[in-house]
């Protein structure tokens, strides 16, 4: 191994894997502070000491913290959407157990990591114009997705494919699951599920009338 090799790895990694390793690390420590103490009460130290790594590297990879914040949004909406996705395309095709299948991992899934659900009903509202727009860029393509979702279900299923109505019921989807996360997840999870549902399913019955 010459020395312009030697220099670039270490330990088995190039310097590439080297950084993209570092920048999970703090993807993780800032959702896990983020979740803990809130954007507004975490510090670069704080994500970098729960991510054991000194704060050069932090600047390596995130400008501040703010830009980690939208990179811990962004990652946990690409999971989110992942999860509902495989959950209704895996359903039987009938439009009420594939709408139930999808709210049940959008549920499950706030659950299952309440940081990440923190960061996206609460941490990231107000913080500035630069977030507030990755929020509402976020809204609108979980309503895409909905419409997406829509054309998969039987042609006598389908909702109303209107742009408008998918919006509406992503907020009524957000609005319940963030009162359930502030809430300790008081209530069982098949309340919410049964809840959002009678709202989806509703509307449905609404538009083929």
């Amino acid at each position: 191994m010459n020395e312009v090799t030697a220099g670039r790895r270490y330990r088995g990694q190039d310097m590439e894997d080297r950084r993209a390793e570092r920048r999970q690390r703090l993807l993780e420590a800032g959702l896990s502070v983020f979740g803990e103490v809130g954007y507004h009460g975490a510090t670069v130290r704080s994500i970098c000491a729960a991510a054991g790594l000194t704060e050069r590297y932090f600047y390596e990879s995130f400008a501040n913290s703010e830009d980690l914040l939208c990179a811990v949004y962004e990652a946990h909406m690409v999971l989110q959407q992942q999860r509902i996705m495989a959950a209704v395309l895996a359903a039987p095709r009938e439009s009420h157990v594939m709408v139930e299948a999808g709210l049940r991992a959008f549920f499950e899934l706030a659950r299952e990591i309440p940081a990440a659900a923190r960061v996206q009903f609460v941490e990231v509202l107000g913080v500035s114009p630069r977030v507030d727009k990755l929020y509402r860029q976020s809204v609108e393509n979980f309503a895409q997705m909905l419409r997406t979702l829509n054309l998969q279900m039987p042609q006598s299923g389908r909702l109303h494919d209107d742009e408008t109505l998918s919006i509406g019921l992503v907020g009524a989807a957000v609005g319940i699951a963030s009162r359930w996360l502030l809430s300790g997840f008081a209530q069982p999870l098949e309340d919410m599920l049964a809840t959002t549902l009678l709202i989806f399913m509703g509307t449905w019955q609404q538009a083929q009338a």
